[in-house]
């Protein structure tokens, strides 16, 4: 029986969901197609091109703002797209190792060029505009992976009982004071510690540029 790439790709990206990249193979995944393995390898010479695939499926469906929109500024487009990104990745699981290790497509170049041509417009060099590009999605797949990898303990742990997270940094009033900020009922609103390091890093980006602009 054919089979075509999409469906395989739909179902790919579903086993992800069920079992986590660890225990995705190729040949659950026929398994689970009613095929044999053979039947795969006329889309996908191997596993690495069938996660390429599923990576390249993810943001497309969930990545929503992957390029400027129309006389959108370079600060909003970063926190747009950083934000875009940390969702995409949280809406599968293990999303975030997905996409680390897995290579871009010509497609994905000629988005680059144009989020690059954001950077240089608003008066980057083209170097330091493929450098923000890059720390941006890493400061956000970075950070989507010790969110995930939580996740993951805690399905692990489920059973266990829960620690006290109040009384454990009790003894700590500096970090106790710090965290504040980010408190919820035992534990730590990650959205909001996100939030902040994406600030600082923007405000970074912004203070560069101003010292670039007044030489």
């Amino acid at each position: 029986m054919a089979i075509g790439r999409e469906r395989i790709v739909d179902e790919a990206l579903l086993l992800l969901n069920e079992v986590g990249i660890d225990k995705l193979s190729t040949r659950k995944l026929a398994e689970r197609l009613g095929v044999q393995q053979p039947a795969l390898y006329w889309h996908f010479r191997n596993k690495s091109e069938l996660l390429d695939a599923i990576n390249s499926e993810m943001l497309l469906r969930y990545h929503h703002d992957r390029l400027p929109k129309p006389g959108q500024d370079w600060v909003a487009f970063t926190l747009a797209n950083a934000r875009s990104v940390r969702k995409a990745l949280l809406t599968m699981r293990d999303g975030a190792r997905l996409t680390a290790g897995t290579r871009p497509s010509v497609a994905d170049f000629a988005d680059a060029e144009k989020v690059l041509q954001l950077y240089v417009d608003a008066g980057f060099s083209a170097k330091e505009a493929f450098g923000i590009a890059i720390c941006v999605t890493r400061y956000v797949v970075g950070y989507v992976l010790e969110e995930q990898g939580e996740q993951e303990r805690e399905r692990i742990d489920r059973d266990q009982p829960k620690a006290d997270f109040d009384a454990d940094i009790a003894p700590f009033p500096l970090l106790t004071d710090a965290l504040e900020t980010f408190r919820e009922v035992g534990t730590v609103n990650t959205e909001a510690v996100f939030e902040s390091g994406l600030g600082y890093l923007v405000a970074g980006l912004q203070e560069t540029l101003r010292r670039k602009q007044s030489v």
